[in-house]
């Protein structure tokens, strides 16, 4: 998983967990850990980069409590 806090927001992205190691709780800790840390920085909200197509991804976002937010999408220009 990558975390990262810039003093305003924080965000969590590329949250995976080995095949092998799956329903053993790992993610789940993975990502107490970060909103934690998040939090003792003072951060107040975590904004998680899911991609669209990835529904397994949006099951375990939901289940950890996060929800969708339709009206963002994000910009991006290849350099």
């Amino acid at each position: 998983m990558t975390a990262g806090f810039d003093g305003r927001r924080c965000c969590a992205y590329r949250l995976a967990v080995h095949p092998d190691h799956r329903r053993q709780g790992v993610a789940t800790a993975l990502l107490e850990a970060a909103e934690r840390r998040f939090a003792a920085l003072g951060g107040r909200r975590v904004d998680a980069l899911v991609l669209e197509d990835n529904v397994r991804a949006h099951h375990a976002w939901g289940a950890a409590g996060y929800r969708r937010e339709d009206h963002w999408r994000r910009w991006v220009k290849p350099l």
